[in-house]
């Protein structure tokens, strides 16, 4: 194989891995309540896809990611005493906000992203 098939052949390959490897968004979604309780939360998207309960201890994190293609993710937050929705993800939204990487700090008034873009729960 000359070099010129070679580098050819590198190239597909790598263009193939870039591809397949980019336009993913990850969701992280923190729990920095007050008192030190664990959060449930239940993600769930408008293509019927169910991420299932998970408890976040305090302090903790936890992420999911997705190829956003026209994604809404709705999330209900349960904690001692409290039950809250939130869409935590909304593509025409969040993209231009956070581009692949969406971080929400959940607070008792409501997630916040990146700390700073404070959000009213859904209910």
């Amino acid at each position: 194989m000359n070099s010129s098939i070679r580098h050819f052949a590198v190239f597909l390959i790598i263009a193939t891995l870039l591809q397949a490897c980019s336009g993913e968004t990850h969701v992280q979604i923190y729990n920095t309540l007050p008192g030190g309780v664990t959060l449930t939360v239940n993600c769930k998207s408008n293509k019927g896809v169910d991420l299932g309960f998970q408890k976040i201890t305090p302090s903790g994190m936890w992420e999911f990611h997705f190829r956003p293609r026209g994604a809404r993710y709705s999330c209900s937050f349960q904690w001692p005493g409290q039950f809250h929705y939130f869409d935590i993800y909304i593509e025409e939204r969040d993209d231009p906000r956070c581009y692949d990487k969406c971080q929400w700090f959940v607070l008792p008034t409501g997630p916040c992203l990146e700390r700073t873009m404070c959000e009213k729960w859904n209910s």
